[in-house]
């Protein structure tokens, strides 16, 4: 089918091997088609010329589905053609028909390496070892020379957060395009950025649950002791449970409705995984009911 060395026709004999393993050093992308296929012949010539441009940084595999009936009803195959990218033993990406060559470059730039992943490697030291200036200084000048990958933009996003610098990473996030601001962990770290600005300059934790425990309907100092509490990650449940307390005790006013909000904020800023989102997403169903 192809000379091209970085193209393989794999089977399910060999797929293990030659894309999950594979998938350990460089994305692979698995190319499900059919001979009958004419979208598929159609894309077939442009996946390989970008196979032989990027020399490497991803392998293309070919998967038969008419030969490999099991290997494509395991992915869930329902149209061809359909292209998948593995990274790590997992489909982390698709694709489906014949789309422009742009639009398949664009997806291959999401997970190829690319140098600023160095720059993001040792930014990541910085913040773990409580540098984040150190980091923000690298991260803001490898965006220079790589302003659209995005990967860099997160990152530079969360080093000014944990730098206090709330409003410079909600200006990182600010230009991204429309496809990739509705990304979840674009959502969850701009979420992060709003919480960490809302609570810049205000009361301490210590002197707004001295006025909580004071009045307990003083809804301003709830919401701002909630809201502090959110940019801690040993307090965020405490956070949590102050705000749905919030909202069950000022339904019907606009402290109830603020906090709601913030909670949902904070939903988004943990992201759709984290235990805690559930948990608290129940008890605010009840708070609301």
């Amino acid at each position: 089918m192809s000379e091209n060395p970085f193209v393989q026709v794999v089977s399910d004999q060999t797929f293990e091997e030659n894309v999950l393993r594979r998938s350990d050093d460089v994305p692979v992308l698995v190319d499900f088609w059919a001979d009958w296929c004419n979208p598929c012949k159609m894309l077939m010539p442009i996946l390989d010329r970008l196979a032989s441009e990027y020399a490497g940084k991803f392998v293309l595999a070919k998967v038969d589905t008419d030969q490999e009936r099991e290997l494509a009803s395991a992915y869930g195959i329902r149209s061809l053609p359909t292209v998948k990218v593995f990274r790590h033993g997992k489909p982390v990406d698709e694709f489906m028909g014949a789309l422009p060559e742009a639009s398949i470059r664009e997806i291959i730039e999401r997970h190829v390496d690319r140098p600023a992943d160095q720059v993001i490697a040792t930014a990541k030291t910085h913040l773990a070892d409580g540098n984040p200036e150190a980091a923000v200084k690298l991260l803001t000048e490898a965006l220079v020379t790589d302003p659209t990958y995005l990967q860099l933009r997160l990152c530079l996003a969360q080093a000014q957060i944990a730098a206090g610098d709330a409003a410079g990473a909600a200006d990182t996030l600010a230009t991204l395009p429309a496809n990739e601001a509705v990304l979840a962990e674009v959502k969850q770290i701009r979420a992060q950025a709003e919480i960490a600005a809302s609570n810049q300059g205000g009361l301490s934790v210590d002197a707004l649950r001295a006025e909580v425990e004071e009045n307990p309907e003083d809804w301003e100092a709830r919401l701002q002791l909630g809201q502090a509490l959110l940019t801690r990650d040993e307090q965020i449940d405490e956070g949590l449970s102050l705000l749905v307390d919030t909202v069950g005790r000022a339904r019907g006013q606009s402290a109830g409705e603020q906090a709601r909000q913030i909670a949902i904020q904070a939903f988004d800023s943990l992201g759709q995984s984290d235990p805690r989102v559930s948990k608290y997403r129940r008890e605010l169903a009840k708070a609301l009911n």
